[in-house]
Parts: C-alpha cells; structure tokens; sequence
C-alpha cells in the first residue's frame, strides 16, 4: 500500500469513526526494527494496552526461532495458556488462520481500552495484505501465584475480516 494510499485509507477511516491512535499511525514508519526483548514477561506494572502492544509487536517481528510468538504466549493468562498450549500447539494456532495477519500487518488501529474492575477488553483493527482484520483482546488481572496483579490475555476473538478498497 502507498503512502498516498495509506493516508487516503486512514482520512475515510476516521471519517468513519474508526479511532486512530497517534501512535498507531507512528507505527508505520519504523516497520523495520524489533520493539520487544525476548525477555519480556508480565509484570503488574504493564496496563491492559501496554499488554496488548507488547504482544502485537513481538508478533509482527517474530523471528525464525519464534522468540515474538513466545513472548506473546507469556502473556497469555494461565487459563489461556491451558486451552492454546503447549507453545508449539500455540506458534501453529497463530501461523495458520485467523491470527497469521498478526505477524506481517502493516498497520494497525488501537481503539479505546474498556477496564471494569478486572476485566479489560480491546479492539485492534489489523490492516496488511489488502485486508483489515479486527481482534477483540480479552484480558484480566490475575488474582493469585506467579502472576498475581499482572493483566493477561484471556482470549483474541478474530472477526471477519474486510478487503480493503483503496484507490491508487
């Protein structure tokens, strides 16, 4: 998608209500380095979107070695973690399907965080590859062991996705 493209796309998406958030557009323009260290893990100093970035990024640089989809793993609450592992079970989840626009969109649309009590839910429109796919992230502060006081994914829910229709 060009420039020009990608400016008219966002120009019509919020003329259609779709928010943007500044650093979302900032996103785009340092596509080529790594935001994440391998190291990443919970901590309950992270916020529910600060979750939500950290995953998305490390999946969008994943590496041959899927040190981006293992971080994104950490982050899955231990509830998740039983229904999408062991890791391996979890890097094909992400690779085949709904969730394999994760590692290569090319933009992406953060839109407002929703927290009641410990429970928090986010959008986040994905574009890449002529599509624009929505996940809905499911988190919630974890309660008790290793985690406690963490915010942790629960569950991404992909919702249809629909093409583009940008014109050159």
């Amino acid at each position: 998608m060009t420039t020009s493209a990608l400016c008219r796309w966002l120009c019509a998406s919020l003329a259609a209500g779709l928010l943007v958030t500044a650093s979302a557009v900032g996103a785009q323009e340092d596509i080529g380095a790594p935001h994440f260290s391998p190291k990443l893990s919970p901590n309950p100093g992270l916020a529910p979107e600060q979750v939500v970035r950290i995953q998305l990024d490390a999946l969008r640089h994943n590496d041959p070695e899927n040190r981006g989809i293992e971080v994104a793993f950490r982050f899955a609450s231990p509830a998740n973690r039983l229904n999408t592992g062991p890791l391996q079970r979890f890097i094909s989840m992400i690779r085949e399907g709904p969730y394999s626009l994760m590692l290569a969109y090319e933009n992406a649309a953060y839109h407002p965080v929703e927290i009641v009590d410990n429970r928090a839910r986010q959008r986040v429109t994905l574009i890449g590859s002529g599509l624009a796919v929505d996940y809905e992230f499911y988190l919630s502060r974890q309660d008790e062991g290793e985690w406690r006081g963490c915010w942790m994914t629960d569950a991404v829910v992909a919702k249809r996705p629909h093409g583009l229709q940008v014109q050159s």
